[in-house]
């Protein structure tokens, strides 16, 4: 073969291998539409697929899968959009999220999610949009959302909560005092309030909407500062 012609045999397999390089692969049974993005739903999937591209952005996972570690989403540090609503979820484990500090929204509605540890939302510092709606959740551990200073959309509705915790929706606290939550539309409709702290919506100066319709509401003097609100 003359030089001319290994040249241009040598720039076209430079022109293919480099794309698929830094694209890397689709995992089975899911499909990539463009390259930042892996969907994967109704394939009845057990477990999140393993060697996921790094690179991916945005994931839809609707399925049935019932287990994630702390190895599920290891590297995945830019992923913006997770999705993983409509699966067989009980607990999220401590350390399941640390590293996903791009991912602006985590829709984990219609689970059978119990429990929101302290740690369990760890390292979602970028997250602004949180969908716990429609779980079984019946308690959120007060510095659950503590460090997530980029929340501003919260959805609880649909749950089993009976309580609050004062603090609960604290997303950062100024010299170990003063405690603020920068949520500005919170979702509590459909759990079983009957009341709520008398200082939980003056943790939360930026709040714009507060959904409570269709929970067992005591009306007494300990809702007060509610309705003044």
């Amino acid at each position: 073969m003359d030089l001319p012609s290994q040249f241009v045999l040598n720039t076209l397999l430079v022109l293919i291998v480099v794309p698929l390089a830094t694209c890397g692969f689709c995992p089975r049974l899911c499909s990539c539409p463009q390259p930042t993005e892996l969907h994967c739903t109704f394939r009845s999937l057990l477990t999140i697929p393993a060697a996921t591209p790094k690179h991916v952005k945005h994931m839809n996972l609707f399925n049935r899968i019932n287990n994630i570690t702390d190895e599920s989403l290891m590297g995945l540090r830019k992923l913006e959009t997770l999705m993983l609503h409509g699966n067989d979820f009980h607990q999220l484990p401590d350390g399941a999220f640390t590293e996903l500090s791009s991912l602006q929204m985590l829709k984990m509605s219609y689970n059978k999610l119990k429990e929101i540890s302290r740690h369990a939302l760890h390292g979602l510092w970028s997250v602004a949009r949180l969908h716990l709606d429609h779980n079984q959740l019946e308690h959120i551990h007060p510095d659950a959302f503590q460090g997530l200073t980029s929340l501003w959309l919260l959805q609880l509705e649909g749950n089993q909560l009976q309580q609050l915790h004062p603090d609960t929706f604290t997303t950062f606290t100024v010299k170990s005092h003063f405690h603020v939550s920068t949520l500005r539309h919170l979702y509590l409709s459909d759990n079983h309030l009957v009341t709520l702290p008398s200082r939980l919506v003056g943790t939360m100066p930026q709040l714009e909407s507060l959904y409570l319709h269709r929970n067992p509401w005591i009306c007494d003097c300990s809702m007060r500062r509610l309705h003044d609100w």
